[in-house]
């Protein structure tokens, strides 16, 4: 399994209660590929420098996880077709030498 770091921006307009169980989904959805939560932090709603369209912010959560290597785009996937999730993006943690 590799460590990744995920970034998730939620499309939260108006419903800020949602914030808990949109990342409980997407922690589920990583445990449903076979991956491992290892933490979870909430990073607050922050404003978009350039708003492409009707969405000006966004909530920031960045979840640490293990999961197979092939199965991570697969799970982009998914996410993809999750209306909260706004954005996302993956960074694959490097071995730390004991």
């Amino acid at each position: 399994m590799n460590n990744y770091d995920g970034l998730y921006i939620l499309n939260i307009q108006g419903k800020d209660e949602g914030i808990k169980e949109a990342i409980e989904t997407i922690e589920k959805e990583i445990e449903g590929f076979g991956g491992k939560v290892h933490g979870t932090q909430k990073m607050d709603r922050r404003r978009f420098e350039r708003v492409a369209g009707d969405l000006d912010s966004g909530f920031y959560v960045n979840i640490q996880f293990s999961v197979e290597p092939d199965k991570i785009e697969a799970l982009r996937g998914k996410l993809a077709l999750n209306e909260i999730v706004y954005r996302q993006f993956y960074l694959k943690q490097e071995a730390v030498a004991a």
